[in-house]
């Protein structure tokens, strides 16, 4: 199957309620956007805007008919991992939800005009964002000209559109000039002064996601392109067998070399050579990074060889080679997560350490789909639609599950056999969702680090939530279990 586009352009417009009342969804939806997230600190704001935002695209697209399942799993999804930001309180974290609820709000929105999920391809996510980004300010455009179809007399028509294209261009000027000139410079400065150094910045955010809006909702109500051909067109087969065969049996001698000759140490204690100036921690620290790279791009190989190869009646010896390559890169993903348990056993938890291992278990689970598309009809489209379908669920469950909590306490479990525990990364390098465990365990931690950590705590939590009282829509779960547990520990936070 070959890697589909949505058409940027389908076919008439077909009103879902009119201009009108996609211009006062999108103004609603921005202006609650506008008031629960400019300066604002995440929390349950962006489950309520995400909501808000998926509800008003799936009603422009309902005068088609029922919305398509895809769509709908995709704003459920968008919902689900918004709702995240309130449970919490990692910046890293908030920073991949913010990712994820963009990459899935535009692959929603894109879908609305093409909905089969064979849409939904490699090429077609990885462009999704900017493809829906620029849709959106051309269809924003366009239903700013719709708009103005609603006024009766021709005249006063022109008059409207002659003024809002003059005003943006007039003031872009304007400002351009005044740090040409005094005069100029000294009445852009009087206006300044007139609005509060928020009013400027809080206008331009409503009108981004005004323009974001008001285009997604005119573009979702736009009738949709169905193209039966675009499902169907095969790729181009430019590897011949031999080359294939050639490819995928280095690969697969290879790597079972590698395994071979580390049978000793791949799933038990890795050596240290004192001759060669190796350590344990450098055999470590680059096993797992290098070997996590190899399957990668070993699973990457196959998919471009099962794609654009040819079998010429190898098919069976080609199938048997692959599956060859695929347990090799099994083995050597359950090699590299042994030896990133084994470095967290003798240096530490962290939470970079614990991704590395969240990224392998997400490649094993696409390995396990690759090797079931190799074993009967592949299909690109549906392998990436499966295998994202997969790092998605580890992805949310990684994000609802408390895992700094739990790398806390690991790290003074290991202090309790080891007498190690690195006090500034505990204190500074985990977020607050980690300090309801730490403060639990102070107890069992002597003194002066007892003290010292309690300290710590307090100060970092304070810095990080800026001493500021929180409104309502940034209620975050996990900062409130913090300041609790601070405050039930006489710790003034």
């Amino acid at each position: 199957m070959s890697e589909e586009s949505v058409n940027p352009s389908p076919g008439p417009s077909a009103a879902a309620g009119g201009p009108i009342m996609r211009w006062a969804l999108a103004a609603a939806v921005a202006g609650f956007g506008n008031w629960v997230l400019y300066d604002a600190r995440p929390g349950i704001n962006w489950t309520l805007w995400t909501g808000a935002a998926v509800a008003g695209l799936l009603a422009c697209s309902r005068p088609h008919g029922q919305p398509p399942r895809s769509i709908l799993i995709l704003g459920g999804a968008s919902v689900v991992i918004a709702g995240a930001t309130a449970v919490t309180a990692s910046p890293d974290l908030w920073r991949l939800i913010g990712l994820a609820i963009v990459f899935l709000l535009a692959i929603q929105m894109l879908l609305t005009a093409n909905p089969s999920p064979r849409s939904i391809t490699a090429r077609f996510a990885a462009t999704a964002p900017l493809v829906a980004i620029g849709i959106a300010a051309v269809q924003a455009m366009r239903q700013g000209v719709d708009a103005t179809h609603v006024i009766r007399s021709t005249r006063a028509r022109a008059r409207v559109r002659g003024l809002a294209i003059t005003l943006p261009v007039l003031v872009g000027f304007a400002l351009l000039l005044a740090a040409a000139d005094p005069v100029f410079a000294a009445w852009r400065d009087a206006v300044g002064d007139l609005v509060s150094r928020e009013f400027g910045p809080r206008v331009v955010f409503f009108g981004v996601l005004l323009v974001i809006v008001l285009g997604a909702y005119g573009y979702a109500s736009i009738e949709s392109g169905r193209s039966p051909a675009m499902e169907d067109k095969a790729p181009e087969k430019w590897l011949g067998s031999t080359e294939r065969l050639m490819l995928l049996a280095g690969v697969a001698g290879l790597l079972w070399l590698f395994l071979a000759v580390q049978l000793g140490y791949l799933f038990g204690t890795l050596p240290e050579t004192p001759a060669s100036g190796v350590t344990f921690a450098e055999y470590a620290r680059r096993g797992f990074g290098e070997l996590s790279v190899v399957a990668s791009a070993s699973a990457l190989l196959i998919v471009a060889s099962e794609r654009y190869g040819n079998d010429e009646g190898r098919e069976r010896l080609l199938r048997l080679v692959t599956f060859a390559v695929i347990a090799a890169v099994m083995l050597l993903l359950g090699s590299a997560f042994r030896r990133v348990w084994l470095y967290e056993a003798a240096y530490g938890f962290t939470t970079a350490r614990l991704y590395a291992q969240a990224y392998m278990s997400a490649v094993a689970g696409g390995l396990v789909i690759l090797a079931l598309e190799v074993a009967g009809d592949f299909d690109a489209g549906r392998l990436f639609r499966r295998a994202t379908a997969v790092a998605m669920i580890l992805f949310i469950a990684l994000i609802y599950w408390n895992h700094e909590a739990w790398i806390a306490n690991r790290n003074i479990d290991r202090y309790t056999d080891t007498g190690k525990l690195d006090v500034a990364y505990l204190t500074r390098g985990l977020s607050s969702d980690a300090i309801p465990a730490i403060v639990a365990r102070l107890p069992s931690l002597p003194e002066p680090m007892q003290s010292e950590i309690r300290r710590d705590v307090g100060e970092e939590f304070a810095k990080r939530t800026e001493g500021r009282p929180h409104r309502w829509f940034e209620w975050n779960w996990a900062t409130g279990r913090a300041r609790q547990a601070l405050g039930a520990n006489g710790v003034s936070p």
